[in-house]
């Protein structure tokens, strides 16, 4: 089942071309002077909500006061790295932590921590699972945006991709575990993750790794990030709590590269950018790179660092977030938790979700591949978008699925006028004979 957390606030779409111009993977069509989201080819990278100058795609997520009123016994937040290089003039993540317990969580447990278990795994694994060249090197499993991309673009290079669970994953399962062996029941406990990017909502909705997602829900970390600013400022340093559970590994994730440099391996190849990462995918999957044992490829510029639904730009957050590994080089850690872990293997067989395909039945795919082809060649191919679709061959493809019409194209429309026009006039001449010789006794006359 395909998901996304993408909305479209209709009454701010004006029906301009933007974002279907600068959707990886053309998922948006304008139709009725409104954008449309096709929820199939989504990846959730939210580039629409980036690209947009009217505001007119949001992502849905919970709001703090939604989750503040949830029945739960206990209420737990999973801030990302990423939240730590938001807030100018503090580099103490013990600051930050301190201020989500104050706008109303119960308990804090730091992403961060997950993704030194994570990269824990990650080692060795690939050491026990080397690949060849031809087999091609092992692709982080962390950014659920990568992962769908894969699925819908790339699908042959699916088996590379780390059979293992995202930080946000293991830090949710350790958390409920703990809680659970302190009394609570499990439905008894509430995980919210605090999200830059509205993949992850999608991801703990319809989880792909996993059977079910060990987190409750997703709070915006703009959201997040308002709610706590005043707490940033007002909290002394003898009230600052000691929450941190991890130190340098696990919170330079938060930015590309950050993966990586823990692994220790010799060839590691990092991109950020969801255009940088389909050329490096169409590369890879042509056997294009060689001598690569790991990619780490996050779809935001800058890593999480650049999430739709962060505040800082990447460039001053990548800033910020080297003073806060300076400074958490000797961190203050809640010893508590340090040492819990959890299984971090993948529960679920990726699948092949190439929605290029234009039907199940096999016969009547090759069929419409065909009319779509004939199509296409007689289109302009010049992209212009005027038909609300982002090129002529996916408009084409909208066409023979029934979801628009050739005359949709203008260049189309112009040539067919021109069609009926000489037509009407050929038609002209061949008129029937007790008709033509009428006129030519009418004429006569005259």
């Amino acid at each position: 089942m395909s998901v996304t957390s993408v909305r479209l606030v209709e009454k701010r779409c004006v029906g301009c071309t933007t974002c279907i111009k600068r959707c990886p993977t053309e998922a948006i069509r304008v139709r009725g002077g409104k954008a449309h989201i096709l929820t199939d080819l989504c990846i959730d990278c939210g580039m629409c909500m980036q690209v947009c100058k009217h505001k007119a795609k949001i992502a849905e997520t919970k709001t703090l006061d939604e989750i503040l009123a949830m029945p739960y016994r206990i209420k737990i937040a999973l801030p990302p790295p990423s939240l730590y290089a938001q807030f100018e003039g503090n580099r103490n993540v013990n600051r930050i932590l301190t201020a989500l317990r104050r706008i109303g969580f119960d308990a804090v447990f730091g992403v961060a921590r997950g993704a030194e278990i994570i990269t824990e795994a990650t080692r060795r694994f690939i050491a026990e699972h080397p690949r060849s060249n031809e087999e091609g090197p092992w692709i982080s499993s962390a950014c659920p945006v990568i992962v769908r991309l894969i699925q819908n673009r790339f699908p042959s290079l699916i088996e590379n991709i780390l059979p293992l669970i995202s930080p946000m994953e293991a830090a949710a399962r350790i958390a409920r575990e703990h809680f659970k062996e302190k009394g609570y029941r499990d439905e008894e406990i509430g995980v919210f993750f605090i999200t830059p990017c509205p993949a992850k909502v999608s991801e703990v909705a319809f989880p792909r790794m996993v059977e079910k997602s060990a987190v409750t829900d997703t709070v915006a970390l703009n959201e997040i990030y308002y709610k706590i600013r005043p707490f940033i400022k007002s909290i002394t340093d003898e009230e600052i709590e000691t929450l941190q559970l991890s130190g340098e590994e696990g919170i330079r994730w938060a930015h590309i590269g950050g993966e990586s440099e823990g692994l220790g391996l010799n060839d590691i190849l990092a991109v950020d950018g969801i255009d940088n990462v389909i050329e490096v995918l169409d590369h890879l999957e042509n056997g294009l790179i060689q001598r690569v044992e790991f990619v780490e490829a996050n779809a935001c510029t800058g890593g999480c660092l650049g999430g739709p639904l962060a505040v800082e730009n990447p460039f001053s957050a990548e800033t910020r977030m080297k003073k806060v590994l300076r400074h958490n080089q000797h961190p203050q850690y809640n010893e508590e938790l340090m040492e819990e872990t959890t299984n971090v293997a993948s529960e679920k067989i990726l699948e092949n979700e190439d929605n290029l395909h234009l039907s199940s039945d096999m016969q009547e795919a090759l069929r419409m591949m065909a009319e779509r082809d004939a199509l296409h060649k007689v289109l302009p191919k010049i992209d212009c978008g005027a038909c609300g679709a982002p090129t002529c061959f996916a408009f084409a493809a909208d066409v023979v699925r029934g979801e628009a019409q050739p005359e949709d194209c203008i260049f189309y429309l112009r040539d067919r006028v021109k069609e009926v026009a000489q037509e009407m006039v050929n038609l002209s001449a061949k008129m029937p004979p007790s008709i033509k010789q009428k006129e030519d006794v009418q004429n006569e006359e005259e």
